[in-house]
């Protein structure tokens, strides 16, 4: 099969999540199922907190990119441009009226993560920017949390990714919920959909690619070039966020990932209960770990970076 230049499409740098995101290597093997388990955590400033405004305002960097597809904006943008289109890609978001009575459920602040993981860790440029395709801001993204692909060069064959973003208190809830929707996206063939949306709402402006992309893709149904994989984020609470005032930082962070490698092992476990029960063995997945002091002060992180 002939290699498709999709990787040139990428536009999140590695450098920025890498200036955000660290991560945790670990030695976990998960069983039942095709799964890669990835452990990140966010970095920390210099007075030892974990930065999460500074990951939502890196989230919020890309907000163009994440949002209007490439062949809806000039190549390069001059100042006026990129002003005019930041404008019409925050219009996109919800922008809930967040009090302490009325916090915000959204899933948004997890998918543009999501997005953020897909394109600078799994190299998987993002296809279709569903954000522009809303008829009302009020809306969720319908289907999956995002669609991306790569061209996989070991196994010569095309690997689509669909998004699956959850943010819970409890991790196991999480995953639960991660895997309900993955089930109901098959059951309910919601996978022809999104693969007709690749065909009519492909994010670039070169045709070639488009067509070559196409070809992949026949009546909703993957080809034999094709192969599916889900890439789920888990964004949970996660108490261990504690330091000894008076050890430095670089002790309590040290502290702080050794506490994260050996929580790795409950993790896998409740990676491998949920998959054993998982019947569809075929499919393939990436799972980002990523605990959080709070998923809903993330949330609300990055709805402050949006207004």
């Amino acid at each position: 099969m002939e290699e498709l230049d999709i990787g040139r499409f990428l536009s999140v740098a590695k450098a920025d999540l890498e200036s955000c995101l660290d991560v945790v290597e670990h030695s976990e093997l998960i069983g039942e199922i095709t799964a890669n388990m990835r452990i990140h955590h966010m970095r920390f400033d210099g007075n030892g907190r974990p930065a999460i405004k500074a990951l939502a305002e890196a989230l919020y960097q890309y907000i163009i990119e994440y949002c209007i597809s490439c062949k809806n904006r000039p190549e390069q943008l001059n100042t006026r441009q990129a002003a005019k289109l930041t404008k019409e890609a925050r219009e996109l978001f919800r922008h809930p009226n967040i009090t302490s009575t009325n916090p915000d459920t959204s899933g948004e602040a997890g998918e543009a993560l999501l997005f953020f993981l897909s394109e600078a860790i799994l190299e998987a440029p993002q296809v279709v920017a569903k954000m522009e395709l809303k008829t009302n801001r009020r809306d969720e993204v319908k289907g999956s949390d995002g669609i991306h692909m790569k061209w996989n060069q070991a196994d010569e064959i095309v690997d689509f990714y669909f998004g699956e973003s959850k943010m819970y208190q409890d991790v196991s809830r999480a995953v639960t919920a991660a895997l309900d929707s993955v089930d109901g996206f098959h059951d309910g063939k919601m996978y022809k959909h999104e693969f007709n949306m690749v065909t009519k709402h492909f994010k670039y402006a070169d045709e070639k690619i488009r067509e070559s992309v196409a070809d992949l893709i026949k009546y909703g149904e993957p080809g034999p070039g094709v192969r599916l994989n889900h890439a789920c984020l888990i964004g949970y609470d996660w108490p261990e966020y504690r330091d000894n005032p008076t050890a430095n930082t670089k002790k309590n962070i040290e502290d702080f990932r050794a506490r994260l490698l050996k929580d790795s092992s409950r993790l896998a476990k409740i990676l491998n209960t949920k998959f054993e029960k998982f019947e569809k063995k075929h499919l393939r997945f990436e799972v980002f770990f990523i605990p959080f002091p709070s998923v809903q002060e993330f949330r609300n992180a990055f709805n402050e970076a949006l207004d």
